[in-house]
């Protein structure tokens, strides 16, 4: 049951963030756990991680101990959301409202 949970949500979070112009999920693994990074065009991840939280939404910023993977991928960091048990679709909807907030704010997407 917590795997089909995790399932669920990690799909519809993907689904929504992938409807974000200027928004690129980085890993697209078919067998991923509840954790979605990505980048928005224009924000760093350390601003958008402090304008999320001003909407009571937590995320991790950073390079999240993967400096060699980053160069990689030539991003300098990126925004991460974790899901689990105790999340559901309304934390991801929260997460997708103040994206476009954010977005909104530096002129990437509307609100």
């Amino acid at each position: 049951m917590p795997a089909a949970h995790e399932r669920d949500v990690l799909g519809y979070v993907t689904s929504l963030l992938a409807e974000i112009p200027g928004l690129r999920i980085i890993g697209t693994a078919e067998e991923k756990i509840g954790v979605v990074s990505f980048v928005v065009n224009g924000i760093h991840p350390h601003d958008l991680g402090t304008l999320l939280d001003a909407e009571g939404v937590a995320i991790r910023t950073g390079h999240h101990c993967t400096q060699p993977l980053m160069r990689r991928l030539n991003v300098a960091a990126t925004a991460r959301a974790s899901f689990y048990l105790y999340n559901d679709r309304d934390d991801v909807d929260a997460l997708a409202d103040s994206l476009a907030k954010a977005g909104a704010l530096f002129g990437y997407v509307s609100a």
